[in-house]
């Protein structure tokens, strides 16, 4: 069985587009989203509709949370505070561009997924399992890893949230993330993973795919809409809006210095 797996969309509608055209063209036979359809982007009622339209089993994120329940924050940590404010009236924007339907959509977006392949027991969250919000910071020791795979009664941890690419294999379990498709991960392009498991003999392997998408729509409606240049400049630089570089790249700095 191919599962396809995305997260992090962040209103981005033409990297969600390309995402799944690639994903049709790899024949899979399930798409799951982990999660944070909204905030960051200028097209989260499109984002939403599409992933209604082709009935993807979706997480409910932090982002999506925020707007579901009306709230003033999203939970993240920014590392500028600057950046949190403009945040802060981005999600404002983003709120109102929600229909009354798709906000109950989100709200009722579940915690988690769990799966059963052969015998391989997959579970899907956001952040980390009962932490929305949470996320695996470096350096851990592998018995983390080993805890977190037991503790939660998984084969497979799926994550997203840190739009990061990862890959922790344990033995014969592991721990993946497919990065993000509108959370900055690389420049102009979408980030996902596939993952191919023999329902036979459970062997399982992963992939990951850089998509790139249609950055000139995206960048017309951004400035369209007037939001925050900060957020769309990591959309075309490659930089995650809350602050962070997932790349040690100096080019991609530079660049940005220079924008």
């Amino acid at each position: 069985m191919r599962i396809g797996i995305i997260s992090d969309i962040h209103g981005n509608l033409p990297g969600l587009e390309a995402c799944l055209k690639a994903l049709t063209e790899e024949d899979v036979d399930q798409i799951i989203c982990l999660g944070d359809l909204v905030q960051f982007g200028p097209f989260p009622s499109e984002v939403i509709d599409l992933l209604q339209k082709n009935n993807i089993d979706t997480i409910q994120g932090n982002c999506d949370r925020a707007v579901a329940k009306g709230r003033d924050s999203t939970g993240d940590s920014f590392e500028n505070i600057h950046w949190e404010h403009l945040s802060s009236e981005l999600l404002q924007w983003t709120k109102d561009q929600i229909k009354p339907a798709q906000k109950k959509y989100l709200k009722k977006l579940p915690a988690e997924l769990r799966y059963r392949i052969g015998s391989r027991r997959i579970l899907c969250v956001h952040g980390l399992p009962g932490d929305i919000n949470g996320s695996i910071r470096g350096n851990v020791s592998n018995e983390v890893y080993d805890y977190m795979l037991s503790r939660n009664s998984c084969d497979i941890l799926v994550l997203g949230h840190t739009h990061e690419m990862l890959l922790q294999p344990r033995g014969s379990r592991m721990i993946i993330n497919p990065g993000s498709v509108g959370g900055g991960t690389l420049p102009g392009e979408a980030t996902m993973a596939v993952l191919d498991i023999n329902e036979e003999n459970t062997t399982t392997s992963i992939c990951w795919r850089r998509i790139p998408f249609n950055t000139v729509i995206y960048e017309n409606k951004y400035r369209h809409e007037g939001l925050p240049e900060t957020f769309l400049k990591c959309i075309l630089l490659g930089r995650d809006p809350r602050g962070k570089w997932h790349t040690d790249d100096y080019t991609r700095r530079q660049k940005w210095a220079e924008a």
